[in-house]
């Protein structure tokens, strides 16, 4: 039996069924995730977060993570925001992570596995785990979470992940009141029931990636309508390795360690995260005032040669899935299919790569690098101008028209990138305007389609499905607003089988029609250039889905 959450719900699922099922589809507005944090930077106390990492003079041991980038909110299911990741990582759970190795380590779910066939998936739940209140982490905690994930109500940003799971539609929304199936078995056993078979593996990539596990019984009387507006997110209690404490909005959070976590008490005794220019990153670290680089912040480029020759300071390039691409807005009746393969051809991205990111990178032409298992290698990089400045005269373009171009703005590649492309591009012809925005407002405007070509980047995966809700029509990352289904349709049908060999032939499909339709310019893989002091041991950089955040507990702190 599928557990209830209140009867508030039920009675007001009932009535707003039928007029939510569009919404359910894909279409529904954000809450927007900006607004959130202003009013819970704005509530909560700032009294401790100005405390910095030289600034204890009380014996204790202080970490101090720096990011360059927002974070948004510190309501888990109310962004798609990379920094509000990593701050929320600290605080709350997933059942597990993902390695850059395609391997999976226990968080809350110590260990996991499925039936016979394949269509159950069951989480054995760390049974140490607790709230920062002390209450232990349940069974219903998960079934909870994975209700209001998938609740009509409440528009879950990541919503799609949970389309796998029977008793949902096509985009994770449920199909009635709580229909999702995940039943608890015990206290501490959770069943997930998926639509049909399939590899395990996509599940644990793509959904435990995303989901992470809230407390039942300090929302559940919440109705999920109002959940994200609760004040619990301005002081949330979760059951990770940090208790949140205060924070100054858009400046700095500051934590203390959970000397009680389930997998092992952190060696430090505060941690803040803050806010950094990336300019200042490198003499942050020479200076003690920065102690690591959070998982998103990168060491700049015109730092790093000096970073690894800075006594106290460790550095390491390491690569990684995450692709930095140019969504191309297919909704402009000019912006074809042939002048969208142009652009692609007059891009010359080895450049970028040798120039703007010295080396620390590899081109890209689709969402798999070369080495990627499920790569087709028979599509491969085409630099060819010439060819392209054929393509956009055959087109009859206008070359009077000016292309916008969206940047956002703290991210020195994409800026120089854009400069770099926009050289390219007149040389065939195309003009185009660059307008560098925050990165909220560049999300809100590529989502409406307020763009002609908009920089963006993905934290990629060592699944292949990962890159199939951005072409997905109706999806709200789907940038390029592509309304063709057949790309979501064949990469989605990759999920649904369970051998290798099947789904790398799906999978080369898949990427046959994404090349063919080029709804966006592949750019460049990115290595991580992580950074920390040498005050920290234990530190492992990139292991685990390139976030050193995820294992803060497992550092050693020297004073």
């Amino acid at each position: 039996m599928i557990m209830k959450r209140n009867f508030a719900r039920l009675v007001a699922a009932s009535m707003a069924c039928v007029m939510m099922l569009t919404a359910c589809g894909g279409g529904a507005a954000s809450t927007g995730g900006s607004a959130e944090a202003g009013a819970a930077g704005s509530a909560a106390s700032t009294e401790g977060a100005k405390t910095d990492a030289k600034a204890s003079g009380t014996g204790e041991k202080v970490v101090t993570i720096a990011q360059t980038g927002d974070w948004d909110t510190f309501m888990v299911m109310n962004t798609t925001n990379a920094g509000a990741d990593n701050v929320n990582e600290l605080m709350f759970d997933r059942l597990m992570v993902i390695n850059t190795d395609s391997t999976f380590e226990p968080r809350l779910a110590s260990s996991w596995e499925t039936n016979e066939v394949q269509d159950k998936i069951i989480y054995h739940l760390n049974e140490n785990a607790k709230w920062h209140d002390g209450e232990p982490v349940t069974a219903e905690d998960v079934v909870y979470s994975a209700q209001v994930a998938s609740s009509s109500e409440y528009n879950y940003l990541r919503r799609i992940r949970m389309q796998y799971f029977a008793g949902t539609d096509d985009t994770g929304c449920e199909t009635a009141p709580d229909s999702i199936e995940v039943k608890a078995l015990d206290e501490h056993t959770v069943e997930f029931t998926l639509k049909a078979p399939m590899d395990p593996s996509i599940i644990y990539a793509m959904v435990n990636r995303d989901f992470f596990i809230i407390p039942k019984h300090l929302l559940s009387g919440i109705s999920d309508a109002d959940l994200v507006n609760d004040a619990f997110w301005q002081k949330p209690i979760g059951s990770g390795p940090c208790i949140f404490e205060s924070t100054e909005s858009g400046v700095s959070v500051e934590f203390k360690a959970n000397k009680d976590f389930y997998l092992g008490a952190p060696d430090f005794d505060r941690l803040v995260f803050k806010k950094v220019q990336s300019s200042n990153l490198l003499s942050g670290l020479m200076s003690g005032e920065i102690d690591a680089l959070s998982g998103n912040t990168q060491l700049p480029l015109a730092d790093w040669e000096a970073a690894n020759n800075t006594p106290g300071v460790v550095a390491q390039s390491v690569p990684t899935f995450a692709y930095q691409y140019m969504a191309m807005n297919t909704s402009r009746d000019y912006m074809t299919e042939d002048i969208r393969h142009a652009i692609s051809l007059a891009i010359n991205r080895q450049v970028i790569v040798d120039q703007l990111l010295q080396g620390q990178g590899r081109i890209a032409i689709g969402p798999l690098p070369d080495d990627h298992k499920y790569r087709d290698q028979s599509i491969q990089p085409e630099y060819n101008p010439d060819k392209a400045k054929e393509m956009v005269e055959a087109a009859g373009w206008d070359g009077s028209r000016e292309l916008q171009v969206l940047v956002s703005t703290g991210n020195e590649v994409r800026e120089k990138s854009a400069i770099l492309i926009q050289q390219d591009l007149q040389k065939i012809g195309i003009k185009t305007k660059i307008q560098t925005l925050d990165f909220p407002t560049l999300l809100t405007n590529a989502r409406n389609g307020e763009y002609d070509l908009c920089f963006i980047g993905s934290a990629g995966s060592v699944d292949p499905s990962e890159s199939v809700p951005n072409v997905t029509a109706g999806y709200m990352n789907n940038f390029t607003q592509l309304t063709d289904p057949t790309l979501g349709q064949v990469g989605e049908s990759g999920a649904k089988e369970i051998t290798f060999e099947a789904r790398k032939e799906i999978y080369d499909q898949y990427q046959q029609e994404l090349f063919k339709q080029m709804p966006m310019a592949f750019l460049y893989f990115t290595n991580d250039l992580f950074a920390h002091s040498d005050k920290l041991e234990n530190v492992r950089e990139g292991a685990i889905d390139y976030n050193i955040n995820k294992t803060v507990w497992t550092w050693k702190v020297n004073k």
